[in-house]
């Protein structure tokens, strides 16, 4: 078998994300370590049925919106519930081709050809053929057809939509120190919260952003800007003020946890989104 065609290829070429958003994605799918399918659907940059689209096309099998499937009960007999549990596969149909009996079945992707092999040996027939459905979906037909119930593998889109309101943003830190960024401006009665990559992506022109330099060159590439301001850390040479200016960042942290110097850069951004007079872009 030859290497498959990575998923992001595949959706690109498909047009169901841009560059920006699948970056968006790769971020999100490497700091959680999550599928980059199910990365781009907590993103909210695309569905679930983008993604089952996409990865049918990279296993060269069809997908099968098993929501709108006819499910029929009497093909527990050939899948008993003990295999349905193990490898989450749904029997479909069968099909009369070319004088043998084709048994259709769903299974999430990638395509596992164990549990082809072990629904073929179980059922009988001689031919199974494999069609890929979505994990949400699987998990309903496994409780329709057998009374598995289990909790859904993709989580949808919007940790945050329930997160209170900041316009400080921290994002990219390790827990502990986004913790004592955060109680330090506290203590100055300026509230703060750790921001998704998506938040920081579509922040609001009086946002501010603190983040180390790396994590924004990951996120932006060079190629976005965001609305908001950013301050960053990172190494207080030449070659870091030119990374800072890049990103197009209005203030520089050489030490996140210097307490003054914070509080500094802050205001000093916050005071330049309030000020109405142009200034030159860069850092101050």
């Amino acid at each position: 078998m030859g290497a498959k065609r990575p998923l992001g290829e595949i959706l690109l070429a498909m047009g169901v994300v841009d560059r920006a958003q699948l970056r968006l994605g790769l971020v999100h799918h490497y700091e959680v370590h999550v599928p980059l399918g199910r990365a781009l659907v907590r993103e909210g940059v695309c569905t679930e049925a983008d993604v089952l689209r996409g990865l049918a096309a990279q296993a060269g099998v069809d997908a099968v919106d098993l929501d709108h499937e006819p499910l029929d009960r009497a093909l527990t007999s050939l899948v008993p519930a003990r295999i349905a549990r193990q490898y989450r596969v749904i029997p479909l149909r069968i099909e009369q081709r070319d004088e043998r009996e084709v048994l259709h079945l769903a299974l999430p992707a990638p395509v596992s050809l164990e549990a082809v092999d072990d629904v073929r040996a179980i059922s009988g027939k001689a031919r199974v053929e494999p069609h890929l459905a979505a994990d949400s979906a699987l998990t309903r037909a496994l409780g329709t057809m057998y009374g598995i119930h289990e909790a859904a593998d993709f989580t949808a889109p919007s940790e945050a939509a329930t997160a209170p309101e900041s316009p400080l943003l921290l994002y990219g830190w390790p827990p502990v120190t986004a913790v004592l960024i955060s109680r330090a401006l506290a203590r100055h009665r300026i509230p703060s919260r750790t921001a998704t990559p998506l938040e920081v992506l579509h922040t609001r022109a009086s946002d501010i952003v603190i983040a180390p330099i790396q994590a924004m060159e990951g996120l932006l590439a060079g190629e976005v800007r965001i609305a908001g301001g950013l301050i960053v850390h990172g190494s207080s040479d030449d070659e870091g003020f030119e990374r800072a200016l890049r990103l197009g960042a209005r203030g520089f942290l050489a030490n996140p946890r210097d307490e003054e110097l914070l509080l500094r850069a802050v205001r000093r951004v916050l005071q330049r989104q309030r000020d109405p007079e142009p200034r030159a872009p860069g850092l101050r």
